[in-house]
Parts: C-alpha cells; sequence; structure tokens
C-alpha cells in the first residue's frame, strides 16, 4: 500500500506555500515563521470563521456528490470528507477517520464498473484508510488487465505479495515489473478529480483584507479566492494520501554486500529507467537519475544519463531558490495545480521558472550545489 511517510512535514509546508511539494519534502522540517494571517489576532480570528462556514457548506456538497451514486463521485465525496485542518491530527488518526467516509468508499467499490481505472486505482489506499472492505487482489487484477505492463501496478502488486507472504508471487510480479513498458501512476487524475469538485462547493465570501493576507501568506502574488482554499487542501491531501512509496524498489536495488547479482542490476536499471521517464511529480527523477549514472554500461550512456541529471537539478535548485525567496516576491501562476494535474509536476516547475525569468535548461558548464550531484557529474568520486 502505498503511504505517507511525510504527512505532517508536507501538510505544514503546503500551508504556507505552494512550491513543489515532492522539493519540499526533500527538504525536511523547517522553521516557517508565522504569516500575517497568523500574526494578527483579527486576521487569525477571521480565518478561522471562514473556515469553519466553508467547512460546513462542504460538507453538505459532498453529501449532494456522493448521492448522485456514480463510482467517482462516492469516491471524491469519501476522499475529501473529513476536511482536517490540523496535520497532528491526520498523522494521529488517520485521514479517514469518520464512518461517513468509510460508508462512501465502500459504496464506490462496490458499485465501481471494470473499466474505470482511476476509482480502481484510488480504492487501493482508500479502502485500506477508511477500513472499507475490498478486495485488493481483484482490483490489482483489473489495472493489470487495463494498463498491462505499468511498473507502477506491477510493483504495487509486488509490495502487496510481500506483505502477504507470498515470495512466488511476489518474484512473479518482480520480474513483470522488470519488464514492464511504463511507469504511471494516476496521483495527479485524482488530484483533478477532487479539485473539480471542491473547487465547485459554496463558499462564503473572502473579506478582501482576509484575502489580500492569504494570498500573501501563500505566495500568490495577488489576494486568495475560496478555489485558492480549495487547491491547498485538495494539494494536501493528495500528497499526504496518494504519493507512491519507492521503498520495496530502493530496498531492492541497493546492495547488501558491495555490490548488486547482475541479474538484479539489470531489473532495477530498466525498473528505474521508467522511473526517470515518468515527470507526473518529482519523486521519479529524484530517486532514479542518480542511480542510472551508477549502472550505465557504456561511457555513452553514462554521459547521456549524467545530462539528465544536471538538466533535473538545474530545474529542482532552482525551485527551491524560488521557495526560498521572501513571500511577498512569489508570483504563483492561477493555473498552478491545474497545469501540475494536467502537464505533471516537473512541467508545471518549468512553466513556472521561465514565468519568472529564469531559463528552462541549464547553461553550458553549469553544475549544482548539491555535493552528491555534482560528485556524479564530474565523476569527482566513484559513485555508490
Amino acid at each position: 500500500m502505498r503511504k505517507a511517510g511525510q504527512v505532517v512535514v508536507w501538510l505544514v509546508l503546503i500551508a504556507t506555500s505552494w512550491t513543489s511539494v515532492s522539493t519540499m519534502a526533500q527538504e525536511g522540517p523547517r522553521s516557517v515563521p508565522p504569516g500575517r494571517v497568523e500574526s494578527d489576532p483579527r486576521l487569525a480570528a477571521a480565518d478561522e470563521a471562514w473556515r469553519a462556514a466553508w467547512r460546513n457548506n462542504v460538507e453538505v456538497y459532498l453529501r449532494s456528490v456522493a448521492a448522485r451514486g456514480a463510482p467517482r463521485d462516492l469516491l471524491a465525496a469519501g476522499w475529501l470528507w473529513p476536511m482536517e485542518r490540523d496535520e497532528a491530527s491526520i498523522a494521529e488518526r488517520g485521514v479517514f477517520s469518520r464512518p461517513q467516509a468509510r460508508e462512501w468508499i465502500q459504496a464506490a467499490y462496490e458499485n465501481a464498473r471494470d473499466d474505470d481505472a482511476l476509482v480502481d486505482w484510488t480504492l487501493l489506499d482508500a479502502c485500506a484508510m477508511s477500513g472499507a472492505t475490498c478486495d485488493r487482489g481483484r482490483l490489482l487484477q483489473r489495472l493489470l488487465s487495463a494498463d498491462p505492463g505499468n511498473a507502477e501496478i506491477l510493483l504495487t502488486a509486488y509490495q502487496d505479495a510481500i506483505e502477504r507472504k507470498d515470495a512466488a508471487a511476489a518474484e512473479s510480479y518482480w520480474q513483470a515489473a522488470a519488464r514492464g513498458t511504463h511507469y504511471r501512476p494516476r496521483i495527479n487524475e485524482l488530484g483533478a478529480l477532487m479539485a473539480s469538485v471542491l473547487r465547485r462547493a459554496p463558499a462564503p465570501a473572502l473579506d478582501p483584507t482576509l484575502a489580500a493576507a492569504l494570498g500573501e501568506d501563500l505566495g500568490l502574488g495577488r489576494g486568495a479566492t475560496a478555489s485558492d482554499m480549495a487547491d491547498v487542501v485538495v494539494m494536501g491531501l493528495n500528497v499526504a494520501i496518494a504519493m507512491p512509496t519507492l521503498q520495496p524498489i530502493q530496498q531492492r536495488c541497493s546492495a547488501r554486500v558491495g555490490h548488486l547479482p547482475a541479474e538484479t542490476r539489470v531489473a532495477c536499471k530498466h525498473i528505474y529507467t521508467l522511473l526517470g521517464a515518468d515527470e507526473s511529480t518529482l519523486l521519479g527523477p529524484l530517486v532514479a537519475l542518480p542511480r542510472l549514472i551508477e549502472w550505465a554500461d557504456t561511457e555513452e550512456e553514462r554521459t547521456e544519463a549524467r545530462e539528465r541529471l544536471r538538466r533535473f537539478a538545474w530545474l529542482y535548485e532552482n525551485s527551491l531558490l524560488q521557495y526560498r525567496r521572501p513571500v511577498q516576491a512569489r508570483r504563483l501562476p492561477v493555473d498552478h495545480l491545474d497545469r501540475v494535474f494536467r502537464d505533471g509536476e516537473l512541467a508545471a516547475m518549468r512553466y513556472q521558472l521561465v514565468r519568472e525569468g529564469v531559463v528552462a535548461e541549464p547553461p553550458a558548464g553549469w553544475q549544482p550545489d548539491n555535493p552528491e550531484w555534482r560528485a556524479l557529474l564530474t565523476g569527482a568520486r566513484a559513485p555508490h
């Protein structure tokens, strides 16, 4: 099952800035100074009152969405239902802590057709986290039939088999992943579904002073809108619940006695190649590209892998610089989240950099500040 290992960190950071979530997660916890809203008791009280009224509206609206009875509507209503603000509470009690969410998720599973891969993919997590009773094997088989060769699904099945202690099935899924043709998570499709639902919920008017302060705190470069507040919730839930874990792959692809067996190395290299090509989130290339330099079989292949990492590092490090700018100087495109969900996180980051006057590709000879990446790119030390 995909797990949210850094729920608290991600949600705290999302609440203060919309810069790439994966980028911020890699930075780890940091001290965030109070924003304008938190620093002003009157603004803080107005913010709390607005959110309470909005949350009530949303819960009424989600009941009407669930009443339509379609699997996607039930799933979206259950996914969004908790409307929690306290990330510590989410981490402690689980996102789906209310019976209503479980009821709708269960209904989504029971009404699901066999031709909607997004519903099946989301149910893998939603059922487990809500306590709904679902047949994971059935969901996985439908997904594998609908999207053969998808290493993301095959690796999920691999991890499931490991947790069931079914070594034969785990090895079969691993070998199938090593022959996979692509790596495609559906995290952005899920985000787009949630956003399309939550943005339609009626929202009370935002006082202009509060909207301006919220916009500053979020680094929008403009006053915040109700849609912006919905998008913050969507991004937080999307990352906290649906970000795939790569721990099983990393464990299998880490040398235990100084080197990987040749067969394992070939399989890992193929899977990481697929992972590195997926730009839906930063996480895949972030994990895969350095290792592909290590596993290159020829100097020509190593040169190509180094250039890919160098271009990625340029995007990554410049995005971090944008995040570290004073919040008043940040400007987020109105369609940022839509761009992430439609085109992928890396594409949205490139667009944002160009919009801020930073070229999308690194100049000749540029090297990253990250010492490990720099060493991999220059050959200053043997990669490990």
